[in-house]
């Protein structure tokens, strides 16, 4: 017997496949939609079963309201696993990267199909399609089809589309399906990256690495230049801790260190430095303390854990009205003079704190 998906108490928008071997196809179907939906069901169902050539098996499923994209993935996630073949393949999409700042990637669970389609609502720069630490064991395979599926139907604007894998064969399935950047966990080696980049062909998806271990941050420069795909790289806070025996606090002294170090590696290597997560969903003064202090640390963006943190991170990444007004004056009167060093405001003004100015004042405008 295999089962992929849920249903019940405190479950929204899925459904449940249970699929048993017996003489001949037939299923049963349990909808909370059914006087609405029931045959639109029905007929989807039948129909993923030709798609497996109706093979000798019971399908009971049971329907909590899941979307059409949502109950085709988990359907075709139970005939596959329980027949053991390979999931019918969708098709490339049309895909084409959009660079930009990552202020804010917002991490979705990537077996929860309810959080899907509004994620990208709260204006997060990327969302992340997680198949790795949020997902149980047992459901990896049907969250990864899950996934492809979310790929190929939902329109998230213009938020990229990462998916942060749990190995290589999640990186082999979602190829050519839109993925602008794949996150790579616990990196320790250039050539953890090299083996995702070779796959990736003629596609314009980049890469992400996530150090999370002693061994990776000693090796941080290594991997943030170790592929022109790479975007940005991470820190993953709380495996770093743990790896170097000691424990996260609130002021980060632990790991000032590491985070320096990705920061400068990062920004020698022409990417992104990214922030880990803040773990106090409710604490939104905390989440905005968390990002400007990642902000005045030199990193780029923060990861986020629900979508109540992203607002207070863009703030936190936002030049103050204070700073915008310095900014402009600084630009204004170094360009005026044509360069060289001169004074504004009582501060000395030369090249290089004019291309800061003049950064400030574009991202004053994300």
């Amino acid at each position: 017997m295999t089962v992929v998906g849920a249903y019940g108490n405190g479950v929204r928008g899925d459904a449940e496949v249970t699929v048993s071997d017996a003489p001949s196809f037939r299923f049963e179907l349990v909808s909370d939609v059914e006087p609405m939906y029931g045959s639109r069901i029905r007929g989807q169902i039948e129909r993923a079963a030709a798609m497996f050539g109706n093979p000798p098996v019971e399908l009971l499923v049971r329907d909590g309201g899941a979307l059409p994209f949502v109950l085709q993935a988990r359907l075709v996630a139970g005939f596959s696993a329980h027949l053991s073949v390979e999931v019918p393949p969708l098709g490339a999409r049309a895909h084409s990267f959009k660079l930009k700042r990552l202020r804010t990637r917002l991490y979705v669970p990537g077996n929860t199909p309810k959080l899907f389609p509004n994620a990208a609502l709260y204006r997060p720069d990327a969302i992340i399609l997680d198949l790795e630490d949020s997902v149980a064991v047992d459901q990896k395979f049907a969250a990864r089809v899950l996934v492809t599926h979310a790929l190929n139907t939902l329109a998230w604007g213009d938020t990229l589309r990462f998916v942060r894998i749990n190995g290589i064969e999640d990186a082999r399935a979602l190829i050519g399906q839109g993925v602008d950047a794949f996150l790579i966990p616990k990196v320790e080696s250039p050539e953890a990256i090299q083996e995702i980049a070779a796959l990736l062909g003629p596609t314009e998806t980049r890469i992400i690495p996530i150090l999370e271990s002693a061994l990776g941050i000693e090796r941080a420069f290594e991997i943030a230049s170790s592929s022109p795909r790479i975007l940005g790289m991470a820190i993953g806070l709380e495996d770093y801790v743990r790896d170097i025996g000691a424990q996260r606090t609130a002021t980060g002294e632990e790991s000032a260190w590491a985070q320096g170090r990705v920061v400068n590696a990062a920004r020698a290597a022409g990417v992104q430095p990214l922030a880990s997560v803040f773990s106090k969903v409710d604490d939104e003064e905390g989440m905005y303390q968390y990002a400007l202090q990642s902000r005045l640390r030199g990193f780029a963006g923060v990861a986020c854990i629900h979508p109540r943190q992203i607002a207070p991170s863009h703030r936190a990444f936002a030049p103050s009205p204070q700073e915008r007004e310095q900014a402009r004056a600084i630009v204004e009167a170094f360009e005026k003079e044509g360069g060289g060093v001169l004074s504004v405001q009582d501060q000395m003004v030369d090249a290089p704190v004019y291309e800061r100015a003049r950064r400030a004042l574009e991202e004053a405008v994300d």
